[in-house]
């Protein structure tokens, strides 16, 4: 049976296409997920069915490379060019940085504070991803 036809078949009993590529992948048939997305939005453009199968009901698969795949955009935000020019000479204490680090699945979120001269950091569970879960945690280590 060719390989299309196999992830056709697949599609239809709504294997989703990451299954579909790692049972393929099993076999020694090197299929990307993301080119049995472009198969199936290709069928789609031609009037095809595929994408009625898809567990997301046909929802349009954002590439992480695409400009509106939701990632990077931080509003308000303030470009690291814009801080003190003390804070990149490492020379006192007191000029933290902050990120999170998110989980797989996006469960479970961790801030991290680090202070720039001195490397101390402090980890912390959060709530979640967003600014307002935040603030608490920030004032009770300044």
């Amino acid at each position: 049976m060719p390989v299309i036809h196999l992830i056709e078949e697949k599609l239809i009993e709504k294997w989703s296409p990451e299954q579909i590529a790692g049972t393929l992948r099993a076999s020694n048939m090197l299929v990307s997920y993301e080119t049995i997305y472009r198969h199936v939005w290709t069928d789609k453009k031609k009037g095809g069915v595929l994408h009625t199968h898809l567990r997301r009901r046909g929802k349009k698969y954002n590439r992480r490379s695409a400009k509106t795949a939701g990632r990077g955009c931080i509003p308000n935000r303030v470009d690291i060019t814009e801080r003190p020019k003390i804070v990149e000479e490492k020379s006192r204490l007191g000029d933290w940085e902050g990120d999170t680090i998110i989980g797989a699945k996006q469960q479970g979120v961790i801030m991290s504070l680090v202070d720039r001269k001195s490397k101390f950091t402090l980890l912390a569970k959060i709530k979640g991803k967003y600014a307002k879960q935040v603030p608490g945690i920030v004032k009770s280590v300044t």
